[in-house]
């Protein structure tokens, strides 16, 4: 048997990310001092940093874990022409962001002029503290009069690292802000953009984190994976509730039903914490549901063995999949930490 608890999106809710309305972006309110380069382009045109029309935000919890936000992807800056003036020649951007939330690896830039995005020069980053820049550079064109639609977007390839246990990071701090370097022109007060977290409301952090085993079982002329024993670990601060569930998810080629036997809390027996709900195909998968009977405190964990029967011995469809969730009463409550670690998919998903 071999373990598998893969971060992907689970099917039960929606990725940790919600797409936020176009235009819905934070208005420059900073002014960053950045140093002019050595050699500047001279030009009469009036470049400006403006927003993508789309986007997407990450929430996130107080260092108390009082209060949650969302923080802002920096998934894009679009670089606009304000002015009837064509400009050719370098453009250099800058993006801070704080280490401890993303990863940049590299930046693409598009010019709208059908070919796609292609890859960017870029350097860093430069550290101070927790504050990460990169410098990212390339020559281009920017029409006259290009805005949000029509402008050069540029974006960065990035990884978000603020999942459980490191979902908390103050909201001064989760900001992120793209300034333009080159060329240097009159309108600089158009050369900042930033990406400013939402504003904090109170919470009461939950979640549960899960880890399986799974075996692959022979049937028809396939095969396909069903979990065996899972835990699940409480990770507070506040307790979960009770009838929130346990989805089991497999091929209904595998089994007419599965029993969760050997139910043990923090090592002590307790038969009676797990009770079947529903039991369902859809979509080609069979999913079983266990409701909780009682809360679990922070830091409990439960872990059991998974019996299945029946089955209709054919081939298992290929895109079935299996997998074993932690699942709020409140599907996609907005207090549930460690969403991203709250399931288990089978091996090599």
């Amino acid at each position: 048997m071999s373990s598998a608890s893969k971060t992907i999106p689970q099917p039960t809710g929606p990725d940790r990310r919600s797409i936020l309305k176009a235009g819905a972006w934070s208005v420059p309110v900073v002014a960053l001092a950045v140093a002019a380069p050595a050699a500047s382009a001279s030009t009469t045109a009036n470049l400006a940093l403006l927003p993508p029309q789309f986007g997407s935000s990450v929430p996130m919890f107080t260092p108390s874990l009082t209060q949650r936000y969302n923080a802002s992807e920096p998934s894009g800056v679009v670089v606009g022409n304000t002015t009837s003036e064509v400009y050719t020649g370098p453009v250099i951007l800058r993006l801070e962001v704080d280490r401890r939330l993303w990863d940049v690896t590299g930046f693409t830039y598009d010019t709208r002029d059908g070919e796609g995005a292609r890859a960017a020069s870029f350097s860093g980053p430069t550290l101070s503290d927790d504050r990460a820049v990169y410098t990212v550079s390339f020559a281009a064109t920017v029409a006259p009069d290009t805005d949000s639609y029509t402008g050069i977007l540029v974006r960065p390839v990035l990884t978000f690292l603020g999942d459980y246990p490191n979902d908390t990071l103050a909201p001064a701090d989760a900001g992120a802000s793209w300034v333009l370097v080159e060329p240097a022109d009159a309108g600089a007060s158009d050369n900042v953009f930033v990406n400013n977290p939402g504003s904090p409301v109170d919470a009461a952090p939950f979640g549960a984190t899960v880890t399986a085993d799974f075996e692959l079982v022979t049937s028809g002329d396939g095969s396909a994976y069903r979990p065996t024993n899972a835990t699940l670990t409480s990770i507070g601060p506040n307790p979960t509730a009770v009838e929130d569930r346990v989805t089991v998810g497999f091929d209904p080629a595998l089994a007419d039903d599965v029993v969760l036997q050997n139910i043990a809390l923090n090592g002590a027996a307790s038969p009676d914490l797990l009770s079947q709900r529903t039991n369902t195909v859809s979509g080609g998968r069979r999913s079983v549901d266990f409701a909780f009977t009682g809360p679990l405190a922070e830091g409990d964990v439960v872990t059991f063995t998974l019996l299945y029967s029946g089955g209709t011995g054919a081939t298992p469809a290929s895109t079935a999949g299996s997998q074993i969730a932690y699942v709020p009463v409140t599907p996609n409550d907005d207090n549930q930490r460690g969403r991203g670690q709250s399931f288990a998919n089978q091996p090599g998903s």
